[in-house]
């Protein structure tokens, strides 16, 4: 496959398109015309390509959809266009786009709509007549412009919001509610999150009537978790303490919630050390705090604790990351979202256990 430049126009494609540089073997260009109107409805119908593939004595004639964009949202569209342009021009569907996993090209398949990128993947698909089938090829055109990875790290703050409060009437008001469960993320950021989650179509945006703001709103909490949990890393660690505490865990608790409450800085339980709030899992004796200082919390527990791992019963780690603290609930439990993640990451018990949390965050919003 040819080599292109990381970042490419429809007409690009188009010409491309036009000159057989996308096709995959054994078939062949017969012919393509770009940016075709209907003679039926010359006014209306239009279609980004039309293209007749070759293979032995047999032609296949197709209705071509073109984006330069390989978002799930964009991908949909097209998918769209080509069926509409497949009927109006009485031949197959078939979308071109820079990239396309594996997945989506199954899914076309199973669709009957053929699909084919730039980076040499592809399906051409007609229903008990032609199936050929391209996969595994790198893509050469990732996301530019956009957060790395929205669903990771405190980025992700802004996606799991919506787990919690479905849907917003606008930015501000999806800005006020991380605000209000002690996140922190500018503006900015937020608006950023939000366009990637509505191109992989687990948001979408859209006007109310009479409003001139957006409005958004959750369409796929599964598909939320599962690219939450997929992405997870656990937070940056400055400094740790594992030791030995003669206090109760309540009276644990009680010393941490009376420190962040008068120094201004802030703990809570990992996500571990969280789960008996919302599921059934025998209890380590440990218990495994995030905070904003070590040394400070240390202190706020008392001189008695020692220091040692044998029997130990108090773990301290030192985050300046946000999003652990995001959405804390009493008695410094870790938000159910940051309990599901952290359990995705343990053992076959840890799991099984995840899957209890799973069930307790899809049912309803976690308010």
């Amino acid at each position: 496959m040819t080599e292109f430049k990381k970042t490419i126009s429809e007409a690009d494609m188009l010409a491309m398109l036009a000159a057989g540089k996308i096709c995959p073997p054994p078939l062949e260009v017969v012919e393509a015309e770009t940016e075709v109107r209907s003679n039926a409805q010359p006014d209306q119908a239009r279609v980004d390509g039309l293209l007749t593939l070759g293979w032995k004595n047999r032609t296949f004639k197709f209705a071509v959809a073109c984006k330069s964009l390989s978002y799930p949202k964009a991908i949909e569209y097209a998918a769209h266009e080509a069926r509409r342009a497949a009927e109006d021009f009485d031949r197959n569907p078939l979308l071109i786009v820079p990239y396309l996993s594996k997945r989506w090209l199954l899914s076309l398949e199973a669709r009957g709509i053929s699909a084919l990128d730039l980076c040499g993947n592809g399906v051409i698909t007609i229903p008990d007549e032609l199936l050929v089938f391209r996969s595994g090829e790198p893509n050469k055109y990732p996301r530019r412009g956009t957060i790395k990875n929205v669903y990771r790290r405190n980025s992700a703050i802004a996606a799991r919001v919506f787990l919690l409060v479905p849907k917003y009437r606008s930015l501000r008001d999806l800005r006020e509610e991380i605000d209000g469960r002690g996140g922190s993320i500018t503006m900015a950021t937020v608006s950023k999150v939000c366009g990637v989650l509505d191109n992989d179509l687990i948001i979408e945006r859209f006007r109310e009537r009479k409003s001139r703001s957006r409005s958004y709103r959750l369409l796929q909490p599964e598909k939320l978790l599962e690219q939450l949990a997929a992405n997870y890393e656990p937070p940056n660690e400055r400094a740790r303490f594992v030791g030995k505490s003669p206090l109760l865990p309540d009276e644990m608790v009680n010393r941490l919630l009376a420190w962040q409450r008068d120094s201004a800085q802030r703990a809570v339980l990992t996500g571990s050390s969280s789960t008996g709030h919302y599921a059934t899992m025998a209890r380590e004796k440990k218990l495994t705090f995030y905070c904003s200082s070590v040394a400070q919390a240390r202190e706020a527990l008392g001189e008695e604790i020692q220091e040692t791992t044998r029997f130990a019963n108090l773990e301290l780690i030192e985050t300046e990351d946000d999003f652990p603290y995001f959405d804390a609930r009493d008695r410094l439990s870790a938000s159910p979202i940051q309990v599901y993640l952290e359990l995705t990451q343990g053992d076959k018990r840890e799991m099984q256990t995840a899957e209890q949390v799973r069930r307790l965050i899809l049912r309803a919003p976690l308010t």
